[in-house]
């Protein structure tokens, strides 16, 4: 491993507080950090990605991507397709080693590993992550008649070693390929199945695009500059070549990058009737000179430009509008000549406020999710305010940020500690299992997570404690995990893990809190708090709340509850967890007979609830 990866390396595990794994292991993590950040946009759990370990199949890293989310359940690929009414499906494996080489056996064994993955059934032995990921597999093969075209697949094998195009190597990639492509599992498009051999300049490469502010330089011949305009530094109109315009959304190996588009609250919507507009007038010779004409144009919102002549090197910018012509033209960058050009508006502001208004204008024209628009709610605002609020001396040690905004808190813009970084999707989750008692539903996609809850959460009556409690517990556990203090095995049950924590935290508070910001409710609050800046009475609440679950869970064993999800997904595990806090609480004997309780008798008519 060179000095410049080694550097990066020991850079992502202080971020994200990896600092006591083994070196390959955390090579691992940044492997896939590096490889995910590039394809998924939001921020996510880099250990919902990792499978590394025993019955891994040779593979360290998976990614399942759907209508460009990453997914973990077979709810949230529902609530994608119900949101979207398509399923545009990516699987994304991976392999990291740390040596100098591309060894022959050890991409023999990956490739291997990779095929297995989509069997009918594995041949051999796995973990749970693989386990949990093959039958997410298997869900998604299962809505096959939702997709319009089959699932893509992007294999990346990592070393530190230098890629030189050896034949032998070739050969076994080629033929991979081409057992893959007789599965017929796979799209028939050229870049349908991919194996992409990633060298110590190539990562280098990835880990500058993913760490630093965007800077890319156009040719922005043809435009006018706009009147003075209060808190816009510059604006521009004009029209811009479209091979031009890839420049600004593609990387140095030509892919997509779709972090630009994460303040553009519009998700790419597939080849939708207006889509597939675009995408014929790009087809057809005839037309794609008249695309100009047709199209209602790019908005792009910067941090600041350097013009030289008709030269503008662009920093730090973002894609606020034209998220669907953006990814038209980049499947049909091919087809495009220095004759089709596209309306470009390009302002220059510092201004977050001045930004929100340019989003909400600019896609207000067509129908855009209703969940979209909820980070630039005041309630937002003053939830992020009060996160930091926590930086006087006694609360700075306990400070998160919550990340309103995208990249508000990126290794580039600040020295803010990744691991403390809460984003919306996490808040919601937290809030929702902890405070409304609803962990189950933490595997659904956060967008119909706020949409069905539209009148529980983010309300502005509310106390924001809560909020930065349930964070904050979550924080305090995944730390503990990371430390080995608490086991491994609960972070397939870290939502329930918050709700039982704060039954057992403070006994006297009802099942259903009351979450109106006043003094009385506020008391409670603090208490939490207090108990939480522990760290020995929140470490034994963590223990005892894993041992709950695990009480609950010899239940659900060996189909003994009748149910075939995961007990994690069931509202009637949630239901067990907290009968039991109640039973112990009241020094009520439980019963061995499983059949004797309440819950456990009237299932039968619940058999199927989530």
């Amino acid at each position: 491993m060179n000095q410049i990866i080694e550097s990066y390396l020991r850079d992502f595990c202080k971020e994200y507080g990896f600092d006591e794994l083994k070196q390959s292991e955390a090579f691992e993590h940044f492997v896939n950090h590096c490889i995910v950040s590039r394809l998924h946009s939001e921020r996510f759990s880099i250990e919902d990605v990792s499978v590394g370990g025993k019955g891994d199949s040779s593979i360290d890293g998976i990614a399942i991507l759907v209508n460009e989310n990453l997914v973990s359940s077979p709810e949230e690929i529902d609530d994608l397709n119900k949101a979207l009414h398509r399923l545009d499906v990516k699987f994304v494996f991976i392999q990291s080693k740390t040596s100098s080489g591309f060894d022959l056996g050890d991409i023999s064994k990956f490739i291997h590993g990779v095929r297995d993955f989509f069997k009918p059934e594995p041949s051999r032995a796995l973990n749970t992550e693989m386990k949990n990921l093959f039958e997410l597999k298997q869900h998604v093969y299962s809505r096959s008649r939702e997709m319009e075209e089959s699932p893509v697949i992007q294999m990346y094998y990592v070393t530190t070693g230098k890629w030189t195009e050896d034949q032998n190597l070739l050969s076994l990639i080629n033929d991979g390929i081409e057992d893959l492509r007789k599965t017929s599992l796979f799209s028939k498009k050229e870049e349908g199945i991919k194996f992409i051999p990633v060298d110590a300049e190539y990562l280098q490469n990835m880990c500058k695009e993913i760490g630093n502010k965007i800077t890319t330089e156009i040719n922005f011949e043809r435009h006018t500059i706009l009147p003075r305009i209060d808190k816009i530094q510059e604006a521009y109109i004009g029209i811009l070549p479209c091979k031009e315009y890839l420049k600004l959304i593609c990387s140095t190996d030509k892919t997509l990058q779709k972090n630009l588009f994460y303040d553009n609250v519009r998700d790419f919507q597939g080849k939708n009737s207006v889509n597939s507009k675009i995408d014929e007038t790009i087809r057809n010779p005839e037309r794609k000179g008249s695309f100009v004409l047709l199209n209602n144009g790019i908005t792009i919102v910067a941090k600041s430009i350097n013009k030289t002549g008709t030269y503008f090197k662009i920093k730090d910018y973002q894609i606020v509008n034209g998220c669907q012509t953006s990814h038209i033209l980049y499947e049909n960058h091919k087809l495009l000549d220095d004759n089709v050009y596209l309306p470009i508006k390009l302002i220059v502001t510092a201004d977050e406020e001045i930004t929100n208004q340019i989003i909400e204008a600019t896609n207000s024209q067509t129908e855009v999710k209703t969940e979209a628009f909820w980070s630039l709610r005041p309630f937002n605002k003053k939830l992020e305010q009060f996160y930091d609020s926590f930086n006087d001396d006694e609360g700075r040690e306990h400070r998160l940020y919550y990340e309103r905004r995208s990249k508000q808190y990126n290794a580039a813009n600040t020295s803010v500690d990744n691991y403390k970084v809460i984003s919306t999707a996490t808040q919601v989750k937290c809030f929702l299992a902890m405070f409304l008692n609803e962990p189950h539903s933490t595997c659904r996609y956060y967008g119909e997570i706020l949409t069905n809850n539209n009148k529980k959460i983010f309300v502005d009556s509310h106390s924001f404690y809560p909020y930065y409690l349930s964070a904050y517990t979550l924080y305090r556990l995944e730390k503990f995990r990371r430390t080995a203090k608490i086991d491994q095995s609960c972070k397939h049950f870290k939502y329930q893990m918050l709700m039982v924590f704060r039954l057992l935290a403070l006994p006297g508070l009802k099942i259903e809190v009351n979450l109106t910001n006043d003094r009385k409710n506020e008391k409670y609050f603090l208490e939490m708090q207090k108990i939480l800046r522990d760290d020995q009475k929140t470490l034994n609440l963590f223990q005892e709340a894993k041992s709950i679950i695990n009480e609950v869970l010899e239940e659900y064993k060996d189909g003994k509850s009748g149910y075939s999800s995961p007990p994690e997904r069931l509202k009637a595990f949630t239901t067990d967890l907290v009968e039991l806090i109640q039973q112990r609480s009241q020094n009520t004997p439980r019963s061995t007979n499983p059949t004797d309780r309440p819950i456990l008798r009237n299932r039968q008519g619940d058999r199927n609830s989530k």
